[in-house]
């Protein structure tokens, strides 16, 4: 049983590291570093706490910018946010209601 439990640990943290160490994409192709950087954008731009952003969806309309789909706040207010391909941050800005 200990054993077991030891080599458990050890494939979770291996497992850890590897997602830490990643450059996987998630978010419809979105990087890790757009959506981060998105969120920590929209906190400063809408001007909310970081923890009320949510991110919904992402898309890669054209090759190198990625748009990130945002829930802002307990209403779950719509906004998105662009980045490039550095992940860098072009905009935030809330949608209309439709």
């Amino acid at each position: 049983m200990r054993s077991f439990v030891h080599i458990s640990c050890l494939v979770g943290a291996g497992l850890l590291t590897a997602a830490c160490s990643s450059t996987s994409l998630r978010f419809g192709g979105a990087p890790d570093a757009s959506v981060k950087n998105c969120v920590t954008a929209a906190a400063r731009e809408l001007r909310v706490p970081p923890g009320s952003i949510a991110v919904d969806s992402g898309s890669t309309p054209r090759d190198g910018v990625y748009t990130i789909n945002l829930k802002v706040g307990p209403q779950g207010r719509s906004a998105v946010c662009t980045t490039d391909e550095n992940s860098a941050v072009l905009g935030v800005v809330y949608k209309r209601p439709e």
